[in-house]
């Protein structure tokens, strides 16, 4: 019974492993940066809660939202990654952002 010391015995990354790192990276930073752009709404405190508000919408309520909605293919398929359920539901909520500050004056 040989155990590598090296190696711990179950490592996890939070980056799935068929989409590039830094793709991923870069959604996440384009996330923060998108929620920044609410700064231009409010004024003194009230802008940092509207950044706040995006990025707890971009960043957390609607990934989870996705992942949950995926949680029957990972019963269905124990191979199903829900952490590219997740990263979609970023991406979703990205678009969602990009479209409501087009029209949001």
């Amino acid at each position: 019974m040989s155990s590598n010391l090296s190696e711990p015995p179950y490592s996890y990354s939070p980056f799935p492993k068929d989409i590039p790192r830094g793709l991923i990276i870069a959604l996440i930073i384009a996330c923060l940066l998108m929620g920044l752009a609410s700064l231009r709404n409010g004024t003194g405190l009230q802008g940092w809660l509207n950044v706040i508000e995006n990025w707890l919408l971009m960043l957390i309520i609607f990934p989870t939202a996705t992942a949950v909605v995926a949680l029957p293919f990972k019963y269905r398929d124990p191979t199903f990654e829900l952490k590219l359920a997740y990263y979609l539901g970023m991406f979703v909520a990205l678009l969602f952002t990009l479209a409501k500050l087009r029209y949001w004056r």
